[in-house]
C-alpha cells in the first residue's frame, strides 16, 4: 500500500482581521419522532434572542451575497437556514414571519408533497413572505459521499449535474423561475460540483461541515452550524459565536484513493497556539506546533465513509478560538 505523506498549509495572515458569518442549520422542529434532527420553536426562539442580545445582524439573502462578493463586511452576523422541506417547516416559518426572520428553505424536489414533506401549494404560499429565498437541495437527496467510494468521481459528478438539472427544472415549472442558491444533500461534496453549479448560474453552496464562515473560504463550500440536540442549547450556541474562523490554502488530505495512507500535517501562522488536529474516526490526536508548523506523526487509514478532519488553535494575543473543518472523501475507482 502506497503512503502518502499529507501536508496542509494554513495561510493565517495575523495582521488581518477575518469577519465572519454564523450560519445556522435546521432540519425538523417540534418533532419527537426523530430527535436527532429536530430542533423545538422554543429553542429557535432562544437562538434569535440571543444574537439579538449581542447586537448581531441578521442576514437576508442579499445582505449574505454582498459579503460573499465583498461589497459588505459585517463583524458580528448570522444567516438561518433550513434543509428538506418537512411539513414541520410550517412551525419554523410561522416564527420566522411573525419576528421578521429572514432565512433559506432548501427543497430536495424529489420529496415535494409525500406526506412528511410540503407541497408544492405550501411552498408557494411560503414564496409570499418577502424575507425568504428558497434554494436546492437536489432532486433525490443522495449520499454522494458513498457514490464517490463506490462508483468514483467521473460517475459521481456526472449523476450531480444530471440531478442538479432535473431538480432545477421542475422548480421552475412549478414556480415559474430558478433558483439560484444550493445546499449539498448531507452536506457532502466534491471539487468539480463547483464548477456546474457555476455553469448552471447559481451563486453559492451550503455543507454541513461546522464553524464560522469568512467569504476567504469561497462561495461553494460554505460550513454551516447544526443546531440540535444538545447543540441547539444556549451555552453552546454561546460558544460557537466566539469561535473565529480560520483561513487556510492548500488543504491535504481532502479526496485520496480509498485504502491509501495518510498524515496530517500544516503550516500556519506563529500567530497561533496550542494548535490541535482532529479527525472523526479517532478524535483528537497528539499534535505538536514547532514555529509555524503543525503535524501529528501518526499515519492514517480512514476507516469510516463519514470522515472530517479539523483544526482548532487559539490566537497568542486575544486568546480567542479558531477553527476549521473539512470533509474527507475517500474516492474509489
Amino acid at each position: 500500500m502506497k503512503r502518502f505523506i499529507i501536508t496542509l498549509l494554513v495561510l493565517v495572515i495575523g495582521i488581518i482581521s477575518f469577519s465572519e458569518v454564523y450560519i445556522f442549520l435546521y432540519h425538523r422542529f417540534d418533532d419527537e419522532r426523530y430527535p436527532s434532527t429536530s430542533t423545538s420553536i422554543e429553542e429557535i426562539k432562544d437562538h434569535i434572542r440571543i444574537v439579538k442580545d449581542k447586537d448581531f445582524e441578521i442576514l437576508d439573502h442579499n445582505d449574505f451575497l454582498s459579503y460573499i462578493n465583498g461589497e459588505k463586511d459585517y463583524e458580528n452576523a448570522v444567516l438561518f437556514t433550513v434543509d428538506d422541506g418537512y411539513k414541520t417547516t410550517q412551525k419554523a416559518h410561522d416564527l420566522f414571519v411573525k419576528e421578521n426572520i429572514p432565512y433559506l428553505l432548501f427543497i430536495n424536489t424529489g420529496n415535494v408533497g409525500y406526506p412528511d414533506y410540503l407541497s408544492w401549494e405550501q411552498i408557494k404560499e411560503f414564496d409570499n413572505y418577502e424575507n425568504l429565498v428558497l434554494g436546492l437541495h437536489s432532486h433525490e437527496h443522495d449520499n454522494f459521499l458513498y457514490m464517490l467510494e463506490q462508483k468514483g468521481k467521473e460517475y459521481t459528478l456526472e449523476f450531480f449535474e444530471e440531478d442538479l438539472i432535473k431538480s432545477q427544472n421542475i422548480f421552475n415549472e412549478e414556480m415559474g423561475y430558478n433558483s439560484r442558491i444550493y445546499a449539498y444533500p448531507y452536506g457532502y461534496f466534491m471539487f468539480g460540483m463547483e464548477d456546474i453549479l457555476k455553469e448552471n448560474d447559481f451563486l453559492y453552496a451550503f455543507s454541513q461541515d461546522m464553524g464560522p464562515y469568512t467569504k476567504e473560504y469561497g462561495e461553494f463550500f460554505i460550513p454551516r452550524e447544526p443546531l440540535l440536540l444538545d447543540w441547539a442549547t444556549e451555552s453552546h450556541l454561546n460558544y460557537i459565536l466566539k469561535r473565529k474562523a480560520l483561513v487556510t490554502d492548500n488543504r491535504y488530505p481532502i479526496e485520496i484513493p480509498a485504502g491509501e495512507e495518510f498524515q496530517i500535517s500544516l503550516t500556519t501562522s506563529e500567530n497561533i497556539r496550542d494548535a490541535k488536529l482532529y479527525i472523526s474516526q479517532e478524535g483528537l490526536v497528539e499534535t505538536t506546533q514547532e514555529g509555524n508548523r503543525v503535524y501529528s506523526n501518526k499515519t492514517f487509514t480512514s476507516k469510516q465513509l463519514l470522515n472530517r478532519i479539523a483544526i482548532f488553535a487559539r490566537d497568542k494575543e486575544t486568546g480567542r478560538e479558531e477553527v476549521k473543518y473539512w470533509l474527507l472523501r475517500t474516492i474509489g475507482e
